[in-house]
């Protein structure tokens, strides 16, 4: 029996992780009510790098609602996006649409849990808009 496409884009949930030298994923769900492209910015402009990206992931900034620091990789991270073809079942979030993952030395964005483009193909920021501070995140920036 064909199962029925799963639409994550009207899923509101944002998760922000990194590849731990494990090689399993370290993630977190936002308690930030921020759309993709804002949370894109913000990683984008102000944790650009590994170093930074890890900080971000650790510390309360995001104000994480929940936190997971074994994903198995990136398939497991992935899993928390509900679909048709999940062998993490375990990790689904049924309110979560949207992917973030420092990995390639970039950050990567993911709406399905199996493809990952960088945020800066996926997002094209034309807004002309930069954050002086993470609060600017919460103001509407869509």
């Amino acid at each position: 029996m064909l199962k029925k496409k799963i639409d994550n884009k009207n899923k509101t949930g944002v998760m922000v992780g990194y590849i731990h030298c494990s090689s399993d994923v370290v993630a977190v769900e936002t308690g930030w009510n921020i759309t993709p492209q804002a949370m894109a910015k913000l990683l984008q402009d102000r944790y650009s790098d590994k170093e930074t990206a890890i900080q971000l992931v650790d510390s309360p900034v995001l104000v994480p609602v929940f936190k997971k620091e074994d994903y198995e990789y990136v398939d497991g991270f992935g899993g928390v996006l509900e679909s048709n073809v999940n062998f993490y079942e375990e990790n689904i979030r049924t309110h979560v649409g949207h992917l973030f993952l420092f990995m390639k030395g970039a950050w990567q964005y993911s709406d399905n849990g199996i493809h990952w483009d960088p945020i800066s193909v996926v997002f094209k920021d034309n807004s002309g808009v930069s954050f002086e501070g993470v609060r600017d995140a919460l103001v509407g920036v869509a």
